[in-house]
């Protein structure tokens, strides 16, 4: 085989335009990716997960109090209670007859208004087969007030003595500067025989109220 001889010249010259033709291709292939076109947008991600929520804050100071309403009107003042009041009490009386007065009390009335008369007896005493009747009113043995009775027809002797208590209440309108006065009278029903009734601890008494 013959040797091809290459001067030293010309192996240079050729790894010169070697190079050369290399960084020719190289700038060639450079500028048909520069102006390639663009690629398509990739998708969004997913979101991530929530973090976990942080602790709560301290809470804030409280606020002021707020301004006290203005205040409501005043009621209409009511009528006054019991401005004058007259009683009579009688301790004891006996042989306690058909309408026996009792006792009385008078009120002059100080303006328009009401007189509240209300009569207690602590204590009756009478016998079997009898009864007792209290009458309340404005004139004597009258009834217009109350009437009150209690009666005992028990069977037995007429001597076996009962006792009790009554009461009775009444109410009159009045005008202002006249007077009244309120009566109570005893009877007693239903006593054929001689046999005695008694009362004990008697009050009645008259309060005026106006209106």
């Amino acid at each position: 085989m013959d040797k091809i001889a290459l001067s030293k010249t010309a192996l240079i010259a050729l790894l010169i335009a070697t190079i050369g033709l290399s960084v020719v291709m190289s700038a060639l292939v450079t500028m048909n990716l520069a102006v390639g076109p663009p690629g398509p947008k990739g998708d969004i991600g997913a979101t991530g997960a929530t973090g976990a929520t942080g602790a709560t804050g301290a809470t804030g100071a409280t606020g002021a109090t707020g301004a006290t309403g203005s205040q409501g009107l005043q009621g209409v003042q009511g009528p006054p209670g019991a401005t004058v009041v007259n009683s009579s009490v009688v301790n004891f009386i006996t042989n306690v007859t058909y309408m026996m007065p009792i006792t009385n009390v008078t009120i002059t009335a100080p303006a328009n208004g009401y007189v509240i008369v209300t009569l207690t007896v602590g204590s009756v005493g009478m016998y079997n087969n009898n009864s007792c009747g209290l009458y309340l009113g404005t004139s004597p043995g009258g009834n217009n007030l109350d009437i009150a009775t209690h009666g005992s027809r028990n069977p037995g002797p007429t001597d076996e003595l009962v006792w009790f208590d009554m009461t009775a209440q009444g109410a009159l309108h009045v005008t202002t500067g006249n007077k009244y006065t309120f009566y109570t009278t005893a009877t007693k029903y239903f006593g054929g025989d001689s046999s005695v009734m008694s009362f004990g601890y008697i009050h009645l008494i008259a309060a005026f109220m106006a209106t």
